[in-house]
């Protein structure tokens, strides 16, 4: 019985020895350097074991992790690439060190984006890029970095590496778009913004942006539709409610221009572009009275028509006056302000004041 035990270990022994010797001698030396940290033997050996054995998994998963313990990111990526496409039988492993060399490169990326340290913040971020491809996050911090560089095409390269990962991550998209934004690429940033919303309809972010970008574009009926839908969502944007007037504008529809400027007066007094734009506003309505009014006297029309078109005039003028008024409080250094302001003085009727307004308008011009 004893001798029968004795026999049946001799066997396990004997397997257990045909196993070793299977393996191939370049990687069972890697693995005697592996032991002892010597890694540039260990990467000797496993070059050569993966050119002799190009179909073992082991051997590119151990030059692997060789690389990475010399930080050749890029080298250490392409093997464990490599290893998972022969076998799975490393991937746990894989991750593993995949992850330790990954969080500490985009930790310390985050480090120095924070410190403002863009050069160093990239650095470290494009080698978490190296070190793991399949995560996006490397790929949006490093996109911001850029854009802090002023390297815009770096940076949407970056976005779009990122959305090849997640295409329906809100924030990248909306920070892509916004980057084409920047960059004047406006039809680039309508079709992102759209991305956005098809994901999330009420992303304000989005809808207001979608806005300008088809404003630039000079595509008003757009613009005016995707300012209405932003604007539902933030009825108070000063910004949203004078691009949205700003529209009208253009296209002579003054009253309604002014009907949404004056929201932005009524609750921010001193904001000189929307003082100056319904000023502005009325003078033009009251230039198209009084021209209407000027047709109608040369055509032989009846006095009391051309007289009510006089007095909406002298009324439009007169609103005129005081948003111009404010203006120039705020900046009276503008001769263009000063010159309209007479204008609007002389029509409501006052002379004086439309004689002094036209007078400092001058006297800014020449510089006196």
């Amino acid at each position: 019985m004893v001798k029968n035990i004795y026999t049946l270990l001799g066997s396990f022994i004997l397997i257990a020895a045909l196993l070793v010797g299977c393996q191939p001698k370049e990687i069972t030396s890697a693995k005697v350097y592996r032991q002892q940290k010597d890694w540039d033997n260990a990467i000797v050996q496993l070059e050569k074991a993966i050119v002799a054995y190009p179909t073992n998994a082991e051997a590119f998963f151990l030059l692997g992790e060789a690389y990475g313990e010399k930080q050749r990111w890029a080298d250490m990526s392409k093997a464990f690439d490599e290893s998972l496409k022969l076998d799975p039988a490393f991937e746990k492993d894989i991750k593993y060190y995949r992850d330790k060399y990954w969080v500490e490169s985009f930790n310390k990326g985050v480090s120095k984006f924070n410190k403002n340290d863009m050069d160093a913040a990239i650095k470290m971020l494009k080698q978490a890029e190296m070190i793991d491809h399949t995560r996006p996050e490397a790929y949006r911090n490093l996109a911001v970095a850029y854009v802090r560089q002023d390297k815009m095409d770096e940076a949407i390269e970056a976005y779009k590496k990122a959305l090849s990962i997640d295409d329906k991550h809100i924030e990248t998209l909306n920070n892509m778009g916004m980057t084409y934004f920047q960059m004047n690429k406006y039809e680039e940033a309508v079709d992102t913004f759209k991305k956005v919303i098809a994901i999330d309809p009420a992303n304000e972010k989005a809808i207001s942006t979608l806005a300008f970008a088809y404003d630039r574009l000079g595509q008003a009926d757009k613009a005016i539709a995707a300012y209405e839908t932003a604007l539902g969502n933030d009825p108070e944007n000063a910004d949203l409610l004078f691009n949205y007037a700003r529209l009208f504008y253009q296209k002579g529809e003054y009253n309604k221009a002014i009907s949404i400027l004056e929201k932005v007066v009524a609750d921010k007094p001193d904001d000189y572009e929307s003082l100056l734009s319904v000023g502005d506003s009325y003078l033009r309505i009251g230039e198209n009275f009084k021209n209407d009014a000027n047709k109608l006297d040369a055509d032989g029309a009846s006095t009391k028509k051309i007289d009510e078109l006089r007095a909406h005039a002298k009324d439009s003028y007169t609103k005129a006056i005081q948003y111009l008024e404010k203006a120039v409080e705020i900046k009276g250094e503008v001769p263009s302000i000063w010159h309209n302001l007479g204008v609007a003085y002389i029509n409501a009727g006052l002379v004086e004041k439309g004689t002094k307004a036209f007078e400092k308008a001058e006297a800014l011009k020449s510089g006196k």
